[in-house]
């Protein structure tokens, strides 16, 4: 893909949307990025899975954001 995408390594779990959170840069513009954490885990031990497997998430954002798949408020949702 040819965004210019630089990830800010600022996983961390987000208690009022009840996801993990973590942001990238393009061209200057600070992108929010969630993943919804799923029924019965913990956000803490979800947090903890996110930041494992961290490279396959920045590329979903990385598809994502390619897609135009922002919301109006400039943030990524990203599906488990």
């Amino acid at each position: 893909m040819n965004q210019q995408l630089i990830f800010n390594n600022d996983f961390r779990y987000n208690s009022a949307r009840q996801a993990v959170q973590f942001s990238c840069l393009q061209a200057g513009l600070r992108i929010d990025c969630f993943i919804r954490c799923p029924a019965g885990q913990t956000g803490e031990s979800w947090l903890a899975q996110v930041k494992q497997q961290a490279f396959t998430w920045e590329d979903h954002a990385e598809q994502a954001i390619a897609h135009d798949k922002m919301t109006a408020n400039g943030e990524v949702w990203l599906a488990v």
